[in-house]
């Protein structure tokens, strides 16, 4: 994904989240479209448009980006991906 894409989903998920620097906020974005990319690609589909990776990132960010911290509360690997104390900023 390209550095001004990710940047703008980064923008646009601290807007739904205040509680979200803009570092923590582009490890989100770059986290959700591996798990896209991969999934996409574990399925048989190859490689995904970066537009459909985008598009269901903002899907994501419109249903779930409030709410992220409960995410990271469930899931270890998400916080040792985004620090050890499993904080939003």
């Amino acid at each position: 994904m390209s550095p001004d894409l990710t940047e703008r989903l980064a923008v646009r998920l601290m807007e739904g989240n205040d509680q979200l620097s803009a570092h923590k906020a582009r490890i989100w974005i770059e986290l959700m479209a591996s798990d896209i990319e991969a999934s996409y690609a574990k399925a048989g589909y190859g490689m995904m448009e970066e537009e459909q990776v985008s598009q269901m990132i903002m899907r994501w960010i419109d249903a779930y980006g409030s709410r992220l911290d409960e995410f990271v509360a469930s899931n270890p690997k998400i916080r040792e991906l985004l620090g050890e104390d499993g904080l939003l900023h």
